[in-house]
């Protein structure tokens, strides 16, 4: 059984971002452990560049095996006002060692990432949409966040954060090609899984830190449009999409 941990409570601003342990449990055989953020938080204020990242990630390793943990969430914005830096680049690294670890005590978006890692082997990139544009029978998807995991990029550097300024955040740039973007709903009974192509990285300093676009069917802008499971999705390298039956 996996056992994650969700270290804070999801970020305010999530929509359907809460998940029913009993029923994680025995839909998923998923385990979810409560972790308060004082955990994290009681490191108190920390360098604000990469040697204060480094302390953040040291710390989740002991909560990873304190609690024996095989993923976390973690509510990532209340270390800018405590600690004076980010999750980011430990986040980054623990999806790299393969360890599912999602932004913003966001549970939907971990319960996805350790899916993907069954199929894929990567935990994937959890991002946000940032712009859709319409193309006649496709659409391109501009990808964002300020995290992503390690071992899916071919170049980094460290800058900042995006909405606070401060700390570290990761501008990594992804192989374009065969991606799967793909969501399970926080109720456990809705899921969107589609094909994309990776079709070009860039970087412009008002948004998350990592940007990607991807092509997609027409569908897919209607999708995040009108009707998307919630804020988060996750970004998967390959074509995954024949792997999942979706709910009707």
């Amino acid at each position: 059984m996996e056992r994650l941990g969700v270290i804070g409570k999801p970020s305010d601003w999530l929509i359907a971002s809460q998940v029913d342990k009993a029923h994680a449990e025995k839909t998923l055989q998923i385990e979810l452990v409560e972790i308060p953020i004082e955990e994290v938080t009681s490191l108190g204020r920390v360098d604000g560049g990469k040697e204060g990242a480094d302390l953040i990630y040291d710390r989740l390793k002991e909560i990873i095996e304190k609690y024996r943990l095989t993923g976390l969430t973690l509510r990532c914005f209340d270390l800018l006002t405590t600690v004076y830096n980010t999750g980011c680049l430990a986040l980054a690294r623990l999806n790299a060692e393969g360890i599912p670890a999602a932004c913003e005590g966001d549970i939907p978006a971990l319960l996805t990432m350790v899916l993907a890692k069954k199929v894929s082997g990567y935990t994937g990139f959890q991002v946000n949409a940032a712009r859709i544009e319409e193309d006649g029978d496709k659409c391109r998807i501009l990808l964002a966040h300020c995290t992503v995991p390690m071992n899916m990029v071919t170049r980094y550097e460290f800058t900042t954060h995006f909405e606070s300024g401060i700390g570290i955040a990761l501008h990594g740039e992804l192989p374009t090609g065969d991606y799967t973007l793909m969501k399970l709903s926080g109720s456990l009974d809705n899921f969107m899984v589609a094909d994309v192509q990776l079709i070009r990285n860039q970087y412009e300093p008002n948004l998350c830190r990592t940007q990607v676009w991807i092509e997609g069917d027409r569908q897919l802008a209607d999708y995040m449009l009108h009707h998307p499971i919630a804020n988060h999705h996750i970004l998967l390298p390959g074509h995954h999409a024949d792997k999942f039956q979706p709910a009707k």
